[in-house]
């Protein structure tokens, strides 16, 4: 199998898994805001890392963090390289476009980040005890 072939096949997978995991007719009613928002593997992390947290969080934590996640590394192994750039695209790209969809209030002058809700799914009627 070539490469290319080896990726397509990859996608697939990882497609088919996404498809399995999530329910259907909230798939197809999410509006185009949800799947931009979901678009950048960053903000993906971004979004996961904040419905986690109880607390606010100050952006420089949050970058160090986020960049020990993406990049798979332990947190005391992020150097300060690594966190600044995390934080100019929190500030410059990822949080502002998080606040354009409303996802979390946020403006330039904030230095701490708030949690995101934590939602339930509501229970479907199916559902079993």
């Amino acid at each position: 199998m070539t490469d290319n072939s080896e990726r397509t096949n990859e996608k697939l997978l990882e497609l088919q898994r996404l498809l399995e995991s999530v329910d259907l007719d909230l798939l197809l009613s999410s509006s185009e805001e949800v799947y931009r928002a979901l678009a950048d593997e960053q903000r993906r992390h971004l979004i996961l890392y904040l419905t986690e947290q109880d607390s606010a969080i100050p952006i420089s934590r949050l970058a160090m963090e986020l960049t020990s996640r993406i990049d798979d590394i332990p947190i005391t192994e992020v150097t300060s390289a690594q966190q600044e750039q995390m934080r100019i695209s929190l500030e410059h790209e990822h949080l502002p476009r998080l606040a354009d969809y409303g996802l979390l209030s946020w403006s330039y002058s904030e230095d701490m980040i708030e949690p995101l809700p934590s939602i339930d799914s509501p229970k479907r009627e199916d559902d079993v005890d």
